[in-house]
């Protein structure tokens, strides 16, 4: 990959959904080598300090090819889409006749 590719995750702000359901958010401060950043999670109180993170690991997807890491460029980005509202689901409760 090249180096501008590579540092076009700098600066980003992040959510990653957790298999518990949960999600953190943070921002990617910066690349640290080829394929690996500085990214800095979100803390309730304190700052928490700088984190390793593989960009495989950005990449990854459920089986059903959700994304885990999501990226904006910029705070209120995020903001917006974590209030945003889910889109319900339908799902049917009565079993198909035969």
């Amino acid at each position: 990959m090249s180096n501008k590719v590579l540092e076009t995750l700098t600066g980003m702000y992040f959510t990653v959904d957790d298999p518990d359901g949960s999600y953190a958010t943070g921002q990617v401060i910066r690349l640290a080598a080829e394929g690996l950043y500085f990214v800095r999670f979100d803390g309730n109180e304190v700052t928490l300090p700088l984190e390793l993170v593989p960009i495989g690991e950005m990449l990854e997807t459920t089986e059903e090819e959700y994304k885990l890491w999501r990226f904006f460029d910029t705070i209120e980005e995020r903001d917006k889409w974590l209030d945003a509202p889910s889109k319900p689901r339908v799902i049917s409760l009565v079993r198909p006749t035969k």
